[in-house]
C-alpha cells in the first residue's frame, strides 16, 4: 500500500493506492507537525503502508515538509518516504471536483484528500 499526503498546517489530505490508481481516502486534522506524524504513522500501521509520498511546495515553507519527512522517518524507518512537488495540485483537485459538479461545501471538505490523490497519482504515473 502506498499513502499520498497533502500536508497542511492544520489539515492533511490522504490518498491511497495498491496499484496504478490513486484514490482519495480521508482528511485528518492535527495541531502540530508532531501530531501529524503520530496520526499518519498510526494510519500507516493500520493500512500496512510500505511507501509514503509527501507533496511539498518550493520556497520558504519547503522546510516544513522536510521537517515532517525527517520526523516521520524517525518514527517509522521501515517506510520509504518520497517527496513530490505538489505545485498546483489543490487547483487541479478543485477543477476536477467542479467538473464532477460537487457542491462548494463538499469541495471544501474533500479538497485536501483530492489534492493528495493528485500528488500520489503524479508519483504513480512517473513509475519507479
Amino acid at each position: 500500500m502506498i499513502l499520498g499526503i497533502d500536508l497542511g498546517k492544520k489539515t492533511t489530505g490522504i490518498a491511497i493506492s495498491e496499484g496504478q490508481l490513486a484514490t482519495p481516502y480521508k482528511t485528518i486534522t492535527h495541531i502540530s507537525t508532531k501530531d501529524a506524524v503520530f496520526k499518519i504513522a498510526e494510519l500507516c500501521d493500520e493500512l500496512e503502508v510500505e511507501k509514503l509520498v509527501v507533496g511539498f511546495v518550493e520556497g520558504k515553507i519547503k522546510s516544513y515538509f522536510e521537517n515532517f519527512a525527517k520526523e516521520f522517518r524517525k518514527k517509522r524507518p521501515a517506510i520509504e518516504v518520497i517527496m513530490v512537488d505538489e505545485t498546483l495540485t489543490t487547483r487541479q483537485a478543485t477543477e476536477t471536483m467542479i467538473k464532477l459538479q460537487l457542491s462548494k461545501k463538499t469541495r471544501q471538505k474533500k479538497e485536501h484528500e483530492m489534492a493528495a490523490s493528485q500528488i500520489l497519482q503524479s508519483y504513480l504515473n512517473q513509475g519507479d
